[in-house]
This record gives structure tokens, sequence and C-alpha cells, in this order.
């Protein structure tokens, strides 16, 4: 595995699209891309009114999602984020760019609303756990607690170009969020460049753009967590997001214990409310941030739309 990977682990269910017609009634060419950013498997299918502008387009969405894992990435010691977290507890603020300044808002307001299910102050806790560095054993008690009081007494200011952490301790780690935020400047990419009907999927994080031609929506599937193979449920989306999110794919294994990569900001442990959670949302931002906070809580929030939960 990639280390240097945006999340630094795949992690997150897979759901299933089922392609349509490769022409539409009204000529449009349908084109399919499968590539690879932010550290995941990329599926892009979209229609255009010609193959090369099908294929112009996709290509400008994949660099939107590679230029946001720039600036996002954890693992990337040149990013926005790398930078600031080297500079937790020290002054002055970091200048940052519009990305990572929209995320950290976006981050801030998603803690309030969720009462800290979503935390994006969840470093120490995924480096303790072995998700960023890897370690022989478990953590101890006091290394889990430790861990635990940094996320949550974390603080970050933004804003006006800058960002800082005032905490020495504060580590961000925006994996929860980044990618339903790069998928929505990609969709905004494909929709500049024409694009009105597209369905993009990082690996679980997917945006349903428009309607296939004679469909009232993209038909997306919910794998089921226990059995391969099977669906706990289907539902049509467009012009909205849907994401994935499991403690049963992206794991360590101490043992015969196995540990998922959602950690609980409040216990310090791997989330356990939910075995999974699919949420559908306005945005990939909402749909990222509130799958991953359903998974923690096991309760829904304000913005999902629809969720489907194992």
């Amino acid at each position: 595995m990639n280390r240097r990977a945006f999340v630094g682990a795949l992690g997150l269910a897979t759901l299933g699209v089922r392609a349509r017609p490769r022409w539409s009634l009204d000529g449009d060419v349908f084109v399919e891309r499968f590539s690879w950013a932010m550290g995941q498997q990329v599926h892009l299918q979209l229609y255009a009114a010609s193959e090369s502008a099908g294929l112009d387009a996709a290509q400008g969405a994949l660099a939107e999602l590679r230029r946001v894992e720039g600036a996002l990435s954890l693992f990337d010691e040149t990013s926005d984020l790398c930078e600031i977290n080297r500079r937790a507890g020290r002054r002055p603020s970091v200048r940052v760019g519009p990305d990572l300044e929209a995320v950290l808002r976006a981050g801030l307001g998603f803690r309030r609303l969720t009462a800290g299910a979503f935390n994006p102050a969840i470093e120490p806790l995924m480096r303790a756990w072995g998700f960023h560095v890897p370690r022989r054993g478990e953590p101890s008690a006091a290394e889990i607690a430790e861990a635990r009081e940094a996320g949550l007494a974390a603080q970050i200011i933004v804003g006006h170009g800058r960002a800082s952490l005032p905490i020495r301790s504060t580590r961000l780690d925006l994996g929860g969020i980044g990618v339903g935020y790069g998928l929505d400047r990609a969709v905004a990419l494909l929709e500049r460049a024409g694009i009105r009907r597209a369905f993009l999927d990082v690996s679980g994080d997917c945006f349903a753009l428009g309607a296939p031609p004679g469909e009232q929506g993209w038909l997306v599937t919910v794998p089921d967590p226990a059995v391969k193979g099977n669906e706990i449920a289907s539902t049509r989306v467009r012009d909205l997001a849907i994401a994935t999110s499991s403690n049963t794919v992206s794991v360590i294994h101490y043992g015969r214990a196995v540990r998922g990569h959602v950690m609980n900001p409040a216990t310090g442990w791997p989330a356990d409310a939910r075995v999974q959670t699919t949420v559908v949302a306005l945005t990939g931002l909402q749909a990222d941030a509130l799958s991953t906070a359903m998974l923690v809580a096991g309760t829904t929030f304000p913005g999902v739309l629809r969720s489907f939960t194992a």
C-alpha cells in the first residue's frame, strides 16, 4: 500500500453503479475512464457531445482531483495540510490556499453539527492506532487517552487566507472530508466543460450529475458488508452525492483483534456504532463527513437526505 496515499488506506466500500447505453437519444457519446487520484481508485462515466470532448472533460476532472490532493494530503510533505500540522503550537499563522481554508471551515462546521462525532483533528488517534505509522501491538490505555485528549482539545483558527493550530499537540487528518471536497470541485469542472450527465466514483465517495438517457437517476447499489456480492439497498441519485463509510475494509490486525480506521473521537477507539453507513446528501463534502459521523454516532444528522446502514 502506498503510505503517501491521500487517506493512507483505501477503506471505503465501493458502491455499485450500473452502466447505461453508450449512445443517448440526442447523440451524446458515453465516455468511461478508470484512474487513480487522492490515493484511491477513480471511476468516471459521462456523456459528452463527442468522444474527444468527453475525454478532455474527464482528464480535467481527474487533474482537479489531483490538484486538491496536492493541498490536502497528509502524506505529501509539501501540502498545505502538512505545513499547518508542522507549525502547530507556533506563531504566526500559516498562509493557506483556498482549498484548505474551505475544507477547514467546513470541518469546523461539521464538528459543531455532529457534536464532535466528526473531528478533523483525529490524526493523533490514527497515528496511535498504527494507521499512519506501523506498529507491532495495540496502543496502551495511556497512549489512547493522550491521543484522544489531543483531538478533543484541538483548536483550529482559520480565515482571510491564513490558519493556525494554537495547541502544540493538534494534528489534522482530512481523510474524512477531503475526498468529498475533491468530488465537488471535479464535478464543478465537468459542468464548466458542458457536461450535464456524469457519475464520478472515488472508491465509494460519489457524485451523480444529471441522469443517464431515459433514466430518472443513476442507479446505485449499496453492498452488504457481511456477504460479498450481496446488496442491502439500491437507490437512484441525480444531482446528489453519495458516500459510504465502513470499518470493515481498511483495517489493522493485532493478533485476533481487527481494528477499523474510522475513529470515535469521544472514546479514542475505532467506531463501532455501525458496521457501515451510506449517506445521500447535496454535496460531496456533506456526504463524506456525515457518513463518517453516522458511523461514529449511530444516529443521523441534518443534511442527510437518505441513509442506508448495516
